[in-house]
């Protein structure tokens, strides 16, 4: 276990160091710190959730880096004696010098993150170049190596723990619409139509896995802004209505060879406001279900989730 640790710092840390390197000597434009905190609650038939966290963003013309911490506290007790509070750790570390880009990711969903064993985490350092950068399209191709229990066994029966990913990334922005590709683990895509309307639709898809229709994870919303983004006032605030299919973990349970995991997910129709600095979004959730080790499903019924979402600029 500790080999693996020292493997996943060192990924990092040359993720991190390739970054400074290429930036030595850059003129400083100025870092932008942005504390935020969050608080998520879905109640639903047979489970409640809450889910309080906190997080960092540290932003540069160069380097940005994400970390976020959430705690979830199941409401009653879960199946097989699974425990009752699991954890997420999130950060991303983005850098770019000219056409060169360097991106190290670290996540963890589980009881015990990273002590629980290889399964609780995945890791990932990957470089790519932007092959195409013109005034409306970026495309950006590279790989890397992750880090995480991937189900591949040596001859000795233990998993091998290292693989190389590709890092796909592709960005299309224009008057009626901005999108956004990007894959290195599992494909993400985005989209905004309208995007310097103050009425716009936005689209968010997301698939970890290919089990069944719930994996494809995904976010639509119609949202109307205050004001226009000319405006003296800015692009600050909004209302917006949406449908989605959310979900919680998969949490991997410690010490258990990846065998037990456990999976909350829900559709919800939700209302949101949103004025940057606070956003609270709150709906109806419906077909929840529990989903345990990737296979058996428990009706968790409908309800209703709601989320508060606080952040600060320095």
């Amino acid at each position: 276990m500790r080999k693996n640790i020292l493997i996943l710092f060192t990924v990092l840390s040359l993720a991190a160091g390739a970054v400074a390197a290429e930036n030595k000597g850059a003129e400083d434009e100025g870092i932008k710190v942005i504390p935020l905190i969050r608080y998520d609650y879905l109640s639903l038939d047979s489970r409640s959730i809450k889910s309080p966290g906190a997080g960092i963003v540290v932003n540069s013309e160069d380097v940005m880096f994400i970390g976020t911490y959430t705690r979830h506290s199941f409401g009653d007790p879960l199946l097989y004696g699974y425990p009752e509070v699991y954890h997420t750790i999130d950060t991303l570390l983005d850098g770019k010098a000219g056409r060169h880009q360097y991106l190290g990711i670290f996540k963890s969903e589980s009881d015990k993150p990273v002590s629980g064993g290889l399964h609780t985490f995945q890791a990932a350092a990957v470089y790519g170049y932007e092959i195409i950068a013109g005034n409306n399209l970026s495309l950006v191709l590279g790989g890397g190596l992750a880090v995480s229990d991937f189900g591949i066994e040596r001859s000795d029966g233990e998993p091998w723990p290292v693989i190389p990913v590709p890092l796909v990334r592709m960005n299309y922005n224009s008057e009626w619409i901005d999108a956004k590709f990007e894959c290195i683990t599992s494909p993400n895509f985005s989209f905004t139509l309208a995007p310097e309307s103050r009425v716009r639709f936005t689209c968010d898809l997301r698939m970890d896995q290919t089990r069944d229709m719930r994996d494809l994870i995904f976010d639509f919303a119609l949202a109307c802004r205050f004001f226009n983004p000319s405006h003296e006032m800015g692009d600050f605030a909004g209302i917006s209505a949406g449908f989605k299919n959310d979900n919680y973990g998969a949490f991997n349970l410690g010490g258990h060879d990846g065998e037990e995991s456990i999976e909350v997910h829900y559709y919800a129709v939700y209302g949101a406001l949103d004025f940057s600095i606070l956003k609270v979004t709150g709906g109806y959730a419906f077909s929840g279900r529990e989903l345990y080790r990737e296979e058996e499903k428990v009706d968790a019924g409908d309800g209703y989730f709601v989320s508060v979402q606080g952040l600060y600029q320095f």
